[in-house]
């Protein structure tokens, strides 16, 4: 008997139910789900190598025209999902893993490996492309998010804050506590409350250098590069600045991220997002934007000794931004805080 022709758009409904949903999960192509079928694996490969499917993972398949549009974030949340449902419901997604879904940024790049939280008595046995982490797994530490199992968003970020690169570390607690007061993004935890869950958790290695990043994150800090430049400005033993420190301009409240009384100077970090994302954009061209925000730093110049403004990508350099802070005013002392952290311990 002959087997049915192959149609990767049809196979889409098995999985997805493919719609116009921003979902970047929406286009996902399981193997298994397509049956037992002879040659079955064979005419996904093959699509693939016609490139019409991006071949994600072993059994994992995406259309490529739409794989080619996303984000870095996006892609590998699809490797995240893809990863969880073929272990139909027994994994709980930790790590990177977890914070993509609770969506935390990643300054150093998403991993290829999807991270699971599995019970000591499993050994941390990983298969390609996994890796499992035999840290057992406590109830109190596991929701449900999207459908998937996932570790709370307190236990996400204290391992995190253990393993992760320092910069990455701070930038990601730093929005786990962000109160936006314009209330285009949710809060997701307190201090309290990863504190709470750290002490619960003891003893685990890195516990040390997770509590320091903790007491020394913010939920003032507005985005991952201010957060880095955050951490640049303490190691670099600068004073500790004001994080949002208000000014009226034009009858109307606006804030610095930055500010040093000791000068009377201020700085901002500007990353690509403040003139290119429409979340922020509201409606304005990126050229409005602009001119705004020109009229914006004048305004605050005027009050002021000095003004200071960076890139995210020298807020990311210690030794560009203290180029920068020591062009601008600042003089350095001892290092205030995150001495020895700058590495996870192995």
């Amino acid at each position: 008997m002959s087997q049915p022709s192959f149609d990767p758009s049809a196979s889409l409904s098995l999985t997805s139910r493919m719609s116009t949903s921003p979902d970047p999960g929406d286009g996902l192509i399981l193997a298994s789900d397509l049956g037992n079928a002879f040659g079955v694996d064979f005419r996904l490969r093959r699509e693939s190598s016609r490139g019409r499917l991006q071949r994600v993972s072993r059994g994992l398949y995406y259309p490529s025209a739409r794989w080619d549009q996303l984000r870095d974030d996006e892609r590998y949340l699809i490797r995240v999902r893809g990863a969880a449902l073929t272990r139909r419901g027994q994994a709980v997604l930790c790590h990177q893993s977890a914070a993509v879904l609770w969506g935390l940024p990643m300054l150093v790049g998403w991993p290829n490996e999807v991270h699971l939280l599995v019970e000591r008595a499993s050994g941390g046995r990983s298969d390609p492309g996994v890796r499992c982490h035999a840290l057992g797994v406590d109830a109190r530490d596991v929701t449900t998010t999207d459908g998937l199992l996932v570790t709370t968003i307190e236990r996400t970020v204290v391992d995190l804050a253990a393993t992760l690169d320092l910069k990455s570390a701070v930038a990601l607690v730093d929005r786990a506590l962000y109160q936006d007061r314009f209330g285009r993004t949710p809060t997701l935890t307190t201090k309290d409350a990863l504190l709470a869950t750290l002490e619960r958790m003891l003893p685990f290695r890195g516990s040390r250098r997770a509590r320091a990043i903790i007491q020394f994150a913010t939920h003032l800090s507005g985005s991952p590069a201010e957060s880095a430049s955050r951490v640049n400005i303490a190691l670099s033993g600068f004073p500790e600045p004001e994080l949002q420190h208000p000014f009226i301009v034009d009858g109307k409240e606006c804030e610095t991220d930055f500010y040093w009384r000791e000068i009377d100077s201020a700085g901002e970090c500007d990353g690509k997002v403040k003139y290119f994302n429409p979340e922020y954009l509201a409606g304005r061209s990126p050229e409005q934007v602009q001119y705004d925000e020109k009229q914006r730093e004048d305004g605050i110049r005027r009050q002021v000794h000095g003004f200071g403004r960076w890139p995210a990508s020298v807020g990311m350099s210690q030794f560009s931004l203290r180029r920068r802070l020591l062009e601008l005013g600042l003089r350095p002392g001892p290092q205030r805080v995150l001495r020895g952290l700058e590495r996870p311990s192995s």
